[in-house]
């Protein structure tokens, strides 16, 4: 029988397993870190998500200044602006490469690493591929999710992206069919459109993105200027025809059919859990109807002694969130008792426009019963918005009636996703009142006066 291995802690999942293995790590704790790539460390956000792909946005937040630079007295040839897009991508590469290595470094000197896949055996022991047998006092779960496909006739036969091969692309397809207006379509979606891909998203919804309703509304109002959207759509089948390929859909309530073709088709229909691979019924965990595992309001699993975090839990799949709930999760471990909480839990769609949010939606206070007012404010309504050309977008404050507390903050517009975070700390602290943002001095001309000028509508 092979030998068992002892550890005080061990984490599954070297992207935000890391901040629970860092935590415990810190605490002098013996951590075992369980990942199947150890060329990927750091998991999704830095190699597959929010790292490569800001880098790519950033060079079509560039070309975007570049074309809009005649309203503000500056002409160029834009003929003479050339996209390398195999310059674009080695870039990304190169930074995600940077990241990796940097993580792999301090976990090869700080904790015991296992790069194979591992599976529970028996309560509380785990077997990687390569035979090697692992317990520990505590277990963290954090193994992440995947691209969601959905079951499509002839999907496979066609042929099809997710987001991680758009990372391994190095030419540029003249044209791309992108199922699914969620955060990753929008995302992707505009790094294509804005350096010259021609885009078509298929939705099944009315409006793109899942946020208040008036965000969503102006936002796919807008990025419908840059892409062609088939909204209200469902895919039935893929095809091909020639060189092209692309979606059979039915759109509306008279379910006319029509076919969308492109050179490439991109599949952003959301995530999967990761937990089909790690044999959890041999622990006890419990899990959903969907895989995701259950987890109560200290992040324990149905076992005692295993936690769970980060997209496995399907709950704010943000890399932000899943460090807060890693170190959370460890400290209740260790005999705290802390409660999770999203209620100020702050996200963005880094799009075109950007979105930046924290908070319940109208539709969220409604469905609660809360009784809330609310004021909305333009970019247009302050200087610097003027200064900045005026741009279509506007920041949304939903408060409670009496109370004054904070319920909800929604942005849309240049820089939305820095700005909320103002209003997400004045969220965390005290009574989350109104009154912390209206009563703060703010730099004049600066975009921050349309924060507070929203909440002194509801002075």
């Amino acid at each position: 029988m092979p030998d068992v291995e002892h550890f005080d802690v061990a984490v599954i999942g070297g992207g935000s397993g890391l901040s629970a293995a860092y935590h415990a790590h810190q605490a002098g704790k013996r951590v075992a870190l369980i990942e199947a790539r150890s060329h990927a460390l750091g998991g999704t956000c830095v190699n597959r998500g929010c790292i490569p792909s800001k880098a790519l946005i950033q060079s079509a937040e560039v070309m975007k200044t570049i074309r809009e630079a005649e309203a503000f007295g500056l002409t160029l040839d834009q003929s003479s602006v050339r996209v390398h897009f195999d310059r674009i991508m080695q870039r990304m590469r190169e930074q995600r490469a940077d990241n990796a290595a940097g993580a792999k470094q301090w976990v090869d000197e700080a904790l015991t690493p296992f790069y194979s896949h591992a599976r529970f055996i028996d309560d509380k022991l785990l077997e990687t591929d390569d035979g090697q047998r692992i317990t520990a006092d505590k277990f963290f779960i954090a193994s992440g999710a995947r691209p969601a496909v959905p079951p499509i006739d002839g999907l496979e036969e066609v042929g099809y992206w997710t987001n991680e091969d758009v990372l391994e692309l190095t030419t540029q397809p003249r044209r791309l069919v992108i199922l699914g207006g969620g955060y990753i379509g929008a995302e992707l979606g505009h790094f294509f459109a804005t350096l010259g891909t021609e885009v078509t998203i298929v939705d099944s919804g009315r409006t793109l993105l899942s946020e208040d309703h008036e965000v969503s509304e102006l936002f796919t109002q807008e990025f419908g200027r840059k892409v062609w959207l088939c909204m209200d759509s469902r895919a039935e089948r893929a095809v091909r025809e020639g060189a092209g390929k692309g979606l059979e859909i039915t759109q509306g309530e008279n379910g006319e059919t029509t076919t969308v073709l492109a050179d490439e088709l991109l599949i952003a229909a959301g995530r999967k859990p990761n937990s089909d691979a790690l044999d959890l019924d041999k622990t006890g965990v419990e899990l959903d109807d969907k895989g995701w595992i259950r987890i109560d309001e200290a992040l324990r699993t149905s076992h005692p002694d295993i936690y769970a975090y980060g997209d496995i839990i399907g709950q704010a799949m943000f890399k932000h969130t899943s460090s807060y709930e890693g170190e959370l999760a460890y400290r209740n471990s260790q005999g705290s008792n802390e409660a999770v909480s999203y209620r100020a839990n702050p996200h963005a769609v880094f799009s075109d426009p950007q979105v930046g949010a924290v908070g319940l939606t109208e539709h969220e206070c409604q469905q609660q019963g809360l009784r809330y007012r609310v004021a909305k404010k333009a970019y247009a309504d302050v200087a610097k918005g003027k200064i900045v050309g005026a741009p279509p977008g506007f920041a949304k404050l939903l408060m409670e009636e009496g109370s004054e507390r904070i319920l909800g903050f929604h942005m849309i517009g240049p820089q939305a996703a820095d700005l909320v975070h103002e209003v997400a700390v004045a969220m965390n602290a005290g009574d989350a009142s109104a009154a912390l943002i209206r009563n703060t001095i703010h730099i004049h001309p600066t975009l921050s006066e349309l924060v507070r000028g929203v909440f002194d509508e509801l002075g």
